[in-house]
């Protein structure tokens, strides 16, 4: 079995996805990585001449290819957490609020519990009962968090006014806002062509194409604590589907001008 490894070095880091029907969407920006490592193996088969007193090979092919790819990225946001997961993106349009009128039926409502306004980043919102008669106080009756939509009722040994059970009326003001959910889980894999153009400041610069990468996120990581996170990936790069003429059905390598970073 022959083997052989390459280490793209630290650079930054593309991915184009591969569509059911086998077409490609646009090239997409995927993140800083220290480096990609790619490592290749290709078992042979041989035939040997049994004629005479000395054995010689007289055929040799390859049998079997693989490749495999790992890489980490510094970079943690939703759309890193989505591919990690094998999800989806969606987005979702909060239509602007200008005093709109919510209820919340008294089997919402606990002293200590939370309350979800179903609006996101409202600028106004005032909680009466259930007759419009009496205002709640923030701060005194509930803890609104206007960033998540969510009512926190002060429990009324505590001196709030709202007590379990009660009925709320809801005046809420709120912008239009594009929403990202990640749906985690709604593919079986990440495929695509995974693109790297290396940053070096004292060795040579290039351009990777790794073609028909299929990987999954490798590990656990941190959203938060004293030392960047890393998310790590590893997965198999197969045959290219396409046409490439005398290009590798694998791993393209361009090289860069590297005069300057």
């Amino acid at each position: 079995m022959a083997k052989s490894n390459i280490f793209t070095g630290g650079g930054k880091l593309y991915f184009q996805k591969l569509n059911a029907d086998g077409s490609y969407e646009p090239i997409m920006y995927f993140g800083k990585t220290d480096g990609i490592s790619f490592s290749t193996s290709v078992e042979w088969k041989e035939h040997f001449d049994s004629e005479g007193c000395t054995q010689l090979l007289d055929a040799r092919y390859p049998s079997k290819k693989s490749a495999e790819v790992k890489f980490d990225t510094s970079e943690i946001t939703l759309e890193m957490q989505n591919r990690a997961f094998l999800g989806d993106i969606i987005s979702t349009d909060q239509v602007i609020a200008t005093g709109e009128a919510v209820v919340v039926a008294g089997n919402l409502v606990k002293e200590g519990s939370i309350v979800d306004i179903g609006y996101y980043n409202a600028t106004i919102l005032v909680v009466k009962d259930v007759t419009d008669t009496t205002t709640y106080v923030e701060g005194e009756d509930y803890i609104f968090d206007a960033k998540s939509g969510f009512i926190t009722i002060i429990p009324s040994g505590d001196g709030g006014d709202i007590t379990t059970g009660d009925v709320l009326h809801l005046t809420v003001t709120a912008p239009a806002i594009t929403l990202n959910t990640s749906a985690t889980m709604k593919n079986s894999a990440l495929q695509g062509r995974f693109i790297v153009v290396t940053s070096s400041q004292t060795g040579n610069n290039y351009k990777y194409t790794f073609k028909n990468v299929s990987v999954t996120q490798d590990g656990e990581f941190l959203l938060k604590g004293d030392e960047i996170g890393t998310l790590s990936f590893s997965g198999s790069a197969m045959i290219d589907s396409e046409d490439n003429g005398v290009l590798s059905d694998y791993l393209d390598i361009v090289g860069l001008d590297s005069s300057a970073c």
